[in-house]
């Protein structure tokens, strides 16, 4: 239904258009399109077309322009917040085996620093923060764990500070760790403990300048709506923030591309955790 509409506003075949609603977005939200694959723009756009009861693109674009509520919504259709606490378990089962233990080994920092890049709700930085809390045991109070969780949505982010869950994003997860870190107040509230190890930041990873160096990056299902020169922008850019030694996890789905892969080890190929080198290389110029 949504290649059908797509090909009803004529968006593919109106570059004008395309390049008007680029600048609309970017001057009205800051956030970029340049990087996203055409394809993924002119079926999200397609929605609000349908949605709005428009039928040409240049219609909607008016409507766009004047309506400041839709400019909201269409943001908000453009980035798409799919999560879930310890989505795709056998990854955070191997985060677990392969990144914590060096993570947390003796004469490690004991202030890690992670990245979530794209954290929607968060749902994934709570679940890693809820993870390094079990794994350190007795021990945790010695650590400063330190989770920065980005995204370009203002509004998913702030029901990230929020911390409270509904009962559909929290029933399947295992009980005990529901009883654990969370406290049922009308809705599920996530321990103050676990809140206080993430801070939530508005971040568009190709537009902004990375927040320093980190031990551990987690950044899955984000690249694959960026096209090849984004995505070798945004791995290039991975790269220089990760510490020699230090981890990135990308998605099932997603492939590393482009020269920034030549600083990476693979840990697990199956779920995507790679590993910089120990002595850091010079990523290549050029990227975000």
């Amino acid at each position: 239904m949504e290649e059908a509409v797509a090909a009803q506003t004529g968006f593919s075949g109106q570059p004008a258009g395309y390049a008007r609603l680029r600048r609309l977005v970017h001057e009205r939200t800051g956030l970029d399109l340049e990087a996203y694959k055409e394809r993924f723009i002119e079926r999200r756009v397609a929605i609000r077309v349908r949605a709005t009861r428009h039928e040409k693109l240049g219609d909607y674009l008016r409507y766009l322009s004047r309506e400041r509520g839709e400019m909201e919504r269409l943001v908000r259709c453009l980035t798409i917040h799919v999560s879930a606490f310890f989505r795709n378990p056998s990854t955070f089962e191997a985060i677990g085996r392969e990144v914590l233990p060096a993570l947390f080994a003796a004469g490690a920092s004991r202030h890690p620093r992670i990245w979530s890049v794209g954290c929607s709700r968060g749902e994934e930085p709570y679940s890693l923060a809820i993870l390094a809390h079990e794994h350190l045991g007795n021990q945790r109070g010695a650590w400063d764990v330190q989770i920065h969780a980005t995204d370009v949505d203002d509004r998913v982010l702030e029901e990230a500070k929020a911390g409270e869950f509904g009962w559909s994003q929290v029933a399947d997860l295992d009980p005990a760790r529901r009883e654990r870190y969370f406290a049922r107040a009308g809705r599920w509230c996530i321990a103050p403990e676990i809140r206080r190890m993430v801070r939530f930041h508005r971040r568009d990873i190709l537009m902004d300048p990375p927040g320093g160096e980190y031990d551990f990056i987690i950044c899955r299902n984000l690249l694959i709506y960026f096209d090849r020169p984004g995505q070798e922008a945004v791995f290039e850019r991975l790269a220089r923030c990760l510490r020699p030694a230090g981890f990135l996890v990308l998605g099932r789905t997603e492939v590393f591309v482009g020269p920034g892969r030549s600083a990476f080890d693979v840990v697990d190929a199956r779920e995507r955790i790679y590993r910089r080198h120990p002595v850091a290389v010079a990523a290549p110029e050029g990227g975000a």
